[in-house]
């Protein structure tokens, strides 16, 4: 998948049709408004693409860009009930009709072999409606199976086109699936696309496993298994399957987090005095640098950008809440202090925003916090809901949710008015849990 979506990147450039023309006329009508705090979606229609191809057409371009954009709650897709035209090629398109939808954009577009029959194209035009101009085309190229990852290279291009912003859309996600057997589980670390699809099992236990974590190139994934009847800590590498353990000491091993470099993690091991303390792990030496010594509970690291400080849980104030560390100082401050249960950090990808399992009115829900302005909003409604991860981008974020006696995996706006579910088969007693967002993978076009 890596290296299709490298050749992607560069063949796309080669078969690039229009660029952007006239930015401040494609800007013009772009209706992404704050209005009481909550940002009005830009009307968009997705007109299905035509096949130019023979053989079974099993993935919808039209319905995955769809759902891509609407799932970030700043656009919102035209039901495909109410298209009223159909167009395939730039000059079947009649404006009057789209501007008496309300649309602001359209796409249209297609799908055609390539020349010298080696695989296929997607072609795809991006109109501004109000100003009948062209925004952007792309000849993508793809074929058969990889077209639905090309759809989703489609939404990053539009999506980074209209908001300036780095798109999700192309990144992988990790989870743990937990399977009821008899009177136990059975756990697998599995990695898929960002909205669930094209999963694969990573590792298989009867022993629970959690806290998964990609490294910053996405090419290793770091966990903590109890397969030895203890937890310990591994490394695996996705492409190889290799996995070594690189920390099993007695008492705590949890929580990894990578390094920006990747050439260390962020762990929570026993202090002294059966404290739990953060330490950073050296994959190379194995050695540990303590990080914290305070006394209580110390836990769940998570990196701003830079790699300067970190974000982590500790309740040494007497209850669960959100602290700021400087590396490198003794400078440590409290963030958090609404309510008496603040906990597991996520960092945005600009470090703008803090995610975090805050408790409101005695329910666990995903809550923000601005940390510019000290603006706190909650995005989820709760009652259990967990383990908050930004994406590439900081668009969205993942976290686990508790519906219908299920954990479930769900996304939700950093604005917090768009939540979505992740699509993923789970039998009546089945559970998915811990997930982490990964980086961009290579090619992407950020």
């Amino acid at each position: 998948m890596n290296r299709y979506l490298s050749a992607l990147r560069r063949l796309t450039g080669i078969c690039l049709l229009l660029s952007l023309i006239g930015s401040g006329a494609a800007w013009a009508s772009l209706r992404i408004q704050i209005t009481r705090g909550i940002r009005v979606a830009t009307p968009i229609a997705i007109v299905p693409f035509a096949w130019r191809v023979p053989g079974p057409h099993g993935v919808s371009i039209a319905t995955v860009i769809a759902h891509d954009l609407d799932r970030t709650g700043l656009f919102k897709a035209l039901d495909r009930h109410d298209l009223i035209q159909h167009p395939t090629r730039p000059n079947q398109i009649n404006f009057l009709n789209w501007k008496a939808l309300g649309m602001d954009y359209l796409v249209i577009g297609h799908i055609q072999p390539r020349r010298g029959g080696l695989g296929w194209l997607l072609v795809f035009h991006l109109y501004n409606v109000p100003a009948e101009n062209q925004v952007l085309a792309y000849a993508v190229p793809t074929n058969p199976k990889q077209l639905r990852l090309a759809a989703h290279y489609v939404s990053d291009l539009i999506f980074q086109k209209l908001t300036g912003q780095k798109a999700p859309f192309t990144s992988r996600i990790a989870y743990v699936e937990s399977e009821a057997v008899g009177l136990g589980h059975h756990y697998t670390l599995m990695v898929s696309d960002y909205d669930g699809h094209h999963a694969r099992a990573i590792l298989r236990s009867n022993q629970p496993i959690v806290s998964p974590t990609f490294s910053p190139g996405g090419n290793r994934i770091a966990y903590v298994s109890f397969e030895s009847g203890f937890p310990a800590i591994y490394v695996q590498n996705l492409k190889t399957g290799r996995r070594q353990r690189v920390l099993a000491r007695t008492g705590l091993d949890e929580t990894p987090a990578f390094t920006p470099s990747g050439q260390a993690l962020l762990v929570t091991v026993s202090g002294s005095g059966g404290n739990a303390d953060l330490a950073r792990l050296n994959l190379r030496s194995g050695s540990l640098e303590m990080l914290t010594r305070a006394p209580g509970i110390n836990t769940e690291p998570a990196w701003f950008p830079g790699g300067r400080r970190i974000a982590f849980t500790s309740d040494r104030g007497g209850s669960a809440e959100i602290y700021v560390k400087r590396l490198h100082s003794s400078e440590t401050r409290r963030l958090t202090f609404q309510g008496h249960y603040n906990a597991a950090p996520a960092v945005s990808p600009t470090g703008q925003y803090v995610a975090y399992v805050a408790r409101q009115e005695g329910l666990l829900r995903i809550a923000r916090m601005n940390l510019k302005t000290g603006v706190i909003r909650v995005l989820t409604p709760g009652p259990l809901d967990d383990s908050p991860s930004f994406a590439p981008g900081g668009a969205l974020i993942l976290f686990s949710a508790w519906r219908g006696g299920q954990r479930i995996l769900e996304t939700v706006s950093t604005r917090g008015h768009a939540i979505w579910p992740i699509r993923i088969p789970l039998g009546p007693s089945d559970s998915v849990t811990t997930p982490i967002w990964g980086p961009d993978l290579p090619g992407t076009p950020h």
